[in-house]
């Protein structure tokens, strides 16, 4: 027993590393729970609408056939075509986007003799959402394109697409877990092992860092006490501070989620799964501290193991996420 209380009063000198450890990962958490969770039935993805204008200075149906397209998904606003009211509007923010259909763009996308054209833009330095409407603005002219490759007068093209957009695909969210796929548990448990591999190599590798000191280990070694009552108080002691971990864990999932954790038939799977990350953080933290030399050593690990698996594991940036070339 005098081993297993000497690993807890070690452990209780470097509580205030614990505790940033964990309160980081409880940061963490918290902020990807309100964002990503949402409760069943709520709808996953909805569209943002940006304030625009269009500068036609081409005057002809390109514009107007634009700005009926997008009409729904976007506001547009009526901007007389100068650049200092334009500037003026857009540091205010009265505008996100400001369009600008040059002369001549129509007939030059009509007449393959004549040199093409770009359209020109006029937006918020930074405002990166415009960048969707330049997505849509892209596939929007690529169509028309098409269309017109296609034989397709401009007026046809244009109303062609006015009749596509109408059509609509029924989009059913995948669940691969449960209909509660997005909830809170979810979503915290998938950050679970961040907190399991770090605190385990912190807890377990500093402290054996103490012991494996080369002065304590030789009066061990020559005190009265056993090699099997030192190994199993330190066993006792690193498995004591996982079953600590576990119920930590168990009391925060319960609080972040009102209590609906405890009811939730996932809970066995969750446990197990938090079981094999503790005792894998563990064991990271025994290999931890038999090769650290100091302190700074091990927080490197912490850092470099904790994230670095995180990363490649999943945990942070899923999988699917991921191109098939970087997977």
């Amino acid at each position: 027993m005098q081993v297993f209380k000497t690993y807890f009063k070690l452990l209780k000198c470097y509580k205030g590393t614990l505790i940033i450890y964990f309160t980081l990962f409880l940061v963490i958490s918290v902020v990807f729970v309100k964002n990503l969770s949402a409760p069943s039935g709520e709808q996953a993805f909805s569209s943002y609408q940006l304030d625009l204008a269009v500068i036609d200075r081409d005057k002809q149906t390109f514009g107007s056939a634009l700005k009926t397209y997008f009409e729904g998904e976007h506001q547009f606003l009526e901007m007389e075509d100068d650049e200092d009211a334009i500037l003026n509007e857009l540091y205010w923010r009265n505008l996100d986007y400001v369009l600008v259909v040059p002369e001549g763009y129509e007939d030059s996308i009509l007449d393959e003799q004549k040199p093409d054209m770009e359209l020109q833009c006029i937006k918020i330095p930074g405002n990166y959402e415009s960048s969707y409407f330049e997505t849509e603005l892209i596939q929007y002219t690529g169509r028309l394109n098409g269309l017109l490759s296609c034989g397709y007068s401009m007026e046809e093209a244009e109303k062609e697409l006015e009749n596509l957009k109408e059509k609509t695909v029924s989009v059913t969210m995948a669940s691969f877990v449960s209909e509660n796929q997005n909830d809170v548990s979810t979503v915290f448990f998938a950050f679970v092992p961040y907190l399991a591999i770090s605190l385990g190599i912190l807890g377990v590798g500093i402290i054996l860092l103490q012991f494996n000191k080369q002065e304590l280990k030789d009066r061990t070694e020559c005190s009265a006490m056993p090699l099997r009552e030192r190994v199993t108080g330190l066993t006792g002691g690193i498995l004591a501070y996982g079953c600590i971990l576990l119920l930590i864990l168990l009391v925060t999932a319960a609080f972040l989620s009102d209590g609906s954790i405890l009811t939730d038939p996932r809970l066995p799977y969750f446990t197990i799964n938090m079981v094999a990350m503790i005792l894998f953080g563990l064991s990271l933290g025994f290999l931890t501290g038999t090769i650290a030399k100091n302190v700074d050593a091990v927080n490197g690990i912490v850092n470099i193991v904790g994230l670095g698996l995180c990363f490649l594991g999943g945990v942070f940036v899923p999988l699917e996420f991921f191109s098939e070339s970087q997977k």
